[in-house]
């Protein structure tokens, strides 16, 4: 998106709250967040009750976007400057606001981009699409690259401990990488990759040479000097971080303003009903 149209968006709050809007509901069709009953009553200051099931709702209810308290003007804002890539405490100095209510917003978008990822519904039943919901388990994650595309893949089979397995009864050989470690290939993936404090120990800080990801991946090119550029990576921003790389390297050929937008509209996932 060129700078004079993104201007034209947030020149007031009705004008980026209608542009977010459309990403909210289709042909401008309301329907019940809950039970998708399209029978709704009109209530004040814009909010609207199922004729089903009684939810009394607004039109960024249940949303990602609703998630923090931002304007819409200071989300369509924080997006730009997320697009741009401008480290958070940047992004808080632009914004005027504190750096804790920036990463909060930052946590929310990232976890909007995982709702929307090919592994959705594993992420989702995992938790790291609702990471504020409670503490995940540290994920491990598989690497592949195919047709110009990366994947980076939870595997809900695999643990911290079995790298800590692998490393020590297979030789599996490893590097780190500013808390994260990872791999060289298993099974049909280029490589697993962690974060966790268990990671850090021992023969994890020998830095093997020659890993398959390091050799030819695309994808980590574009990725390593992003997570270095962060000077460490913690246990709970390292999913949140991967899948906003994936995300990134999948449309690096593409404006990711509107695509952030489209995510961020979409509706917060059912965990208990991504695990049925």
């Amino acid at each position: 998106m060129n700078l004079n149209t993104y201007e034209s968006l947030i020149k007031s709050e009705a004008t980026a709250r209608k542009w977010l809007l459309g990403f909210c509901w289709k042909n401008h069709q309301r329907f019940c967040p809950r039970c998708k009953f399209r029978t709704l009553y009109k209530l004040a200051e814009g909010r609207r009750r199922c004729g089903r099931c009684k939810y009394t709702f607004h039109d960024f209810s249940g949303r990602y976007i609703n998630r923090g308290g931002l304007s819409p003007v200071d989300w369509l804002r924080l997006l730009k400057l997320l697009e741009l890539e401008v480290t958070p405490p940047v992004m808080a100095g632009q914004l005027d606001m504190a750096e804790a209510t920036v990463s909060k917003a930052l946590a929310t978008m990232r976890a909007a981009i995982i709702a929307g990822s090919l592994d959705a519904p594993a992420c989702i039943e995992a938790g790291w699409a609702t990471p504020w919901e409670d503490a995940p388990t540290p994920p491990v994650f598989g690497i592949v690259e195919h047709g110009g595309m990366a994947f980076v893949d939870l595997l809900p089979e695999l643990a911290v401990e079995s790298i800590i397995h692998f490393k020590s009864s297979f030789r599996l050989r490893t590097r780190a990488l500013g808390g994260m470690v990872y791999t060289d290939r298993y099974r049909h993936y280029t490589a697993l990759a962690a974060c966790s404090p268990e990671l850090t120990k021992g023969f994890f800080h020998h830095a093997d040479r020659g890993l398959a990801l390091d050799k030819a991946s695309a994808f980590w090119r574009f990725a390593r000097p992003r997570l270095v550029a962060r000077q460490g990576i913690s246990e709970k921003s390292f999913p949140l971080l991967m899948k906003e790389l994936e995300f990134r390297f999948n449309h690096r050929n593409e404006d990711i303003f509107s695509l952030l937008a489209q995510r961020l509209c979409m509706f917060v996932p059912n965990r208990e009903a991504a695990g049925a």
